[in-house]
């Protein structure tokens, strides 16, 4: 019976000793997780304040570049409407006289 015991017993510890490992592999992977998530954060922290940087570094372009575009947009419109009151009574008496002034002619097709 002693035999019996004794490979019971050796059975019990080697359980004991499979059911620690598996405890100190669970301990490890969750160190390794946090320890890893720790690096993401700090990471992500890092890229993060790369981004704001250079937000902020061009934001003035693009405001400037806007005003330029608002600045040319204006003096295209500006010259248009010029344009317009220089010609607008011409074209006017062009198109009155058109119709006012009917010119006899005979149609190509005719």
């Amino acid at each position: 019976m002693s035999g019996i015991q004794s490979l019971l017993k050796t059975e019990k510890e080697a359980a004991e000793i499979v059911n620690e490992a598996r405890k100190y592999r669970t301990a490890r992977l969750k160190s390794a997780k946090s320890d890893a998530q720790k690096e993401i954060d700090e990471y992500k922290k890092v890229k993060e304040g790369e981004v704001t940087a250079y937000e902020q570094q061009h934001s003035g372009l693009n405001e400037s570049t806007k005003q330029k575009a608002d600045e040319s947009v204006q003096k295209e419109l500006d010259a248009i409407q010029a344009h317009y009151k220089d010609h607008k009574d011409k074209v006017v008496e062009m198109l009155i006289e058109a119709v006012t002034t009917p010119k006899p002619e005979k149609h190509e097709n005719a």
